[in-house]
């Protein structure tokens, strides 16, 4: 029977013990907090220039192309893409003049004490990205680099970190003062040995017994529950490899539906962007494509001087078309007159509906002469074109005001007025027939 001495004594060290096991654990939990810590610091740091880098490089191209093409929509994508980055307070496009093209910022974030901690990660800094075009400088990128976010999300890692490793220290000084409390070392062995022997890739080798032993007490129990545990773990790890098999064929199963349903979303964004672009009746681009790629030809024009002409077509009384006939016929004269624009124009050249009856060409690399003999010959096929419509022949004739390549404007609003000037002339004059946009005035081309 033990003694109260003994009782005693053995009380007085397992508080001993449970003072040196709680402060070793945060001993070194602590050591190993500081260790981590300064890896995660540095790991941080050189992740976070990589990611300045990447979003830098990533985004320099579309900032030149905008300062070389002077788009403003550009560059304000551009800059609110880069100050979308937590660490990029303020993003400036401007030219290597000085001239801004583009400014966006951030909200100014409230004062912190994190603020005053300028030591980690660095204070706040600008950045100037020279911006090359074609190998020319065209520019320059500003960023105001504030590193406060990364300081907050490190300051948050560093908590998390103490909380954890503080929590494993007490878990590892629980574990200690448990095992040292348990004083029986032969028969922890042996179920020790037990356990060892127990394969954990064969479930059925769980089933095997504890060893015996002649007393039924606490240790005796707990081989017992360690037992009954692995024949419960074997029935939970058989079900789970059944239920692993079923969520692998239906993760296999989800994975063909998504991407069948990406090839789907693919084909509606194709079919949106074809639709957006393209007009319902005739096929040909609308107005707001035609105006796209027309801007994009007269930009090349006046960095390149690569010359081109413009055409304004509109259809001689269609109203009266509409009328006499109906308007599924005014539909077919429509896509006709588009079908004879694309069959006499080159692959090259743009054409499009501008609205209603009007419709407008440009055709690139031409001279004054050759765009007067297209305009003529696209102006005579509409006038011969063979349009039945329930057996009726519907006759339609077009009126053309051209702008000759050596009379384009900087402003290309003012190549479409002009055109639409010689247009309105044509149908003054008679209509079937092209009139030529002229400094001083226009001629006139009759019909055959």
């Amino acid at each position: 029977m033990r003694t109260r001495s003994t009782m005693n004594y053995g009380q007085g060290l397992a508080v001993r013990q449970a003072y040196l096991t709680v402060g070793i654990a945060l001993l070194v939990g602590f050591v190993m907090s500081l260790i981590l810590l300064v890896l995660e610091y540095k790991n941080e740091q050189r992740h976070i220039e990589q990611q300045l880098q990447r979003v830098i490089k990533s985004s320099s191209a579309a900032a030149a192309e905008s300062l070389w093409t002077l788009s403003t929509d550009l560059a304000n994508v551009v800059s609110e893409g880069l100050i979308s980055q937590p660490l990029i307070a303020e993003a400036t496009i401007e030219t290597f003049t000085g001239t801004m093209l583009s400014q966006r910022s951030r909200p100014v974030m409230s004062e912190c004490w994190l603020d005053n901690l300028s030591f980690l990660f660095g204070a706040t800094r600008v950045e100037v990205i020279p911006l090359f075009y074609k190998n020319d400088i065209v520019g320059n990128l500003k960023l105001e680099i504030d590193p406060l976010p990364a300081r907050q999300a490190f300051f948050k890692q560093i908590l998390t970190l103490f909380a954890g490793e503080l929590a494993k220290s007490l878990i590892l000084a629980g574990a200690l003062l448990t095992l040292f409390y348990i004083t029986l070392a032969r028969p922890i062995r042996n179920y020790a040995n037990w356990i060892e022997r127990i394969d954990p890739d064969n479930p059925e080798g769980w089933q095997q017994a504890p060893p015996k032993r002649e007393q039924r007490d606490e240790l005796t129990a707990f081989g017992e529950s360690v037992f009954q545990r692995f024949v419960q773990a074997r029935t939970y790890f058989l079900e789970l490899q059944q239920t692993r098999s079923a969520l692998k064929t239906l993760n296999q199963e989800l994975e063909e539906r998504v991407q069948a349903r990406t090839k789907e979303l693919e084909t509606a964004l194709t079919r949106a962007e074809h639709l957006a672009t393209t007009d319902m009746i005739t096929g040909i681009p609308n107005r707001r494509s035609f105006m796209d790629q027309a801007e994009k030809r007269h930009a090349e024009w006046l960095r390149y001087k690569r010359p081109y002409a413009v055409l304004m077509i509109d259809l001689d009384k269609f109203k009266q078309i509409n009328d006499t006939y109906g308007h599924p016929a005014g539909d077919q004269v429509l896509i006709s007159v588009a079908s004879a624009l694309r069959q006499h124009t080159r692959c090259e050249d743009i054409v499009g509906r501008m609205g209603g009856e009007e419709f407008s060409a440009l055709l690139v690399g031409v001279s004054e002469a050759g765009a007067i003999t297209l305009a003529e010959r696209i102006r005579t096929e509409i006038a011969k074109l063979p349009i039945l419509f329930e057996g009726l022949h519907i006759p339609v004739t077009a009126s053309i005001g051209l702008v000759p390549p050596e009379l384009l404007q900087d402003d290309f609003d003012d190549v479409l007025k002009n055109g639409d000037q010689m247009l309105y002339q044509a149908k003054n004059e008679g209509r079937n027939r092209v009139c030529v946009y002229q400094q001083q005035s226009s001629r006139s081309l009759l019909s055959q």
